[in-house]
């Protein structure tokens, strides 16, 4: 078994060029750190950051105006206080539910924390998720997300039903959903931007 290995990796250090050789090792220690549960959680998040594409807007025939109880829907700021929904439709609403075990999640925070640094004086941003604040509190300050915005719920209106997270909708100042994204996305590219400022001129 050693000497058939060893005859293997001659012939494989014979017809590799040097480039083709470190681009297999990185792909061997990529696979391993996915293996491994103590950096498995980083690595699927670094690959998520790298690989999502820019949100779309919904076409203007699948846009739609959420429900009143929608509107009524309370969620819970860090501190325990309680503020509904329709309380921050004086500005275009980014919201987004998301989790702290949840790679893809944890992948686009970075986006959004840009996204929102550019607006956040302009848009309300709305980061929900059923997790315990302390647990929330104790994950941004490691990750220096303490200015984003986190919320809590258990719960979630019809209109932002959804399967898996990240599930991120963009409601406009008049209440109609006019991106509804199942997935990470690249929230910080100039396309998100446009979409932004086209709301705002509304």
């Amino acid at each position: 078994m050693a000497f058939s290995l060893k005859n293997y990796l001659k012939n494989y250090l014979k017809k590799k060029k040097p480039f083709s050789i470190f681009t297999d090792v990185l792909f061997i220690v990529f696979i391993i750190l996915l293996i491994i549960p103590g950096t498995r959680k980083e690595v699927s998040s670094w690959l998520t950051r790298i690989t999502a594409l820019p949100p779309s807007e919904l076409s203007a025939g699948s846009q739609y105006k959420i429900s009143d109880e929608a509107r009524n829907w309370q969620v819970y700021d860090m501190q325990g206080n309680t503020v509904l929904l329709d309380e921050l439709l004086d500005k275009p609403v980014f919201l987004n539910f998301w989790a702290t075990w949840c790679p893809p999640c944890i992948g686009e925070l970075p986006g959004i924390n840009e996204l929102h640094e550019t607006y956040k004086d302009k848009v309300h941003f709305v980061l929900v998720t059923g997790e315990q604040p302390d647990k929330v509190k104790d994950f941004a300050g490691k990750h220096e997300y303490n200015d984003l915005p986190f919320y809590f719920s258990r719960s979630a209106p019809r209109d932002f039903a959804s399967e898996s997270i990240p599930a991120t909708f963009v409601i406009s100042r008049d209440g109609k959903v006019v991106i509804s994204k199942k997935g990470a996305a690249r929230w910080n590219s100039g396309k998100m931007k446009r979409i932004l400022d086209e709301l705002l001129q509304e």
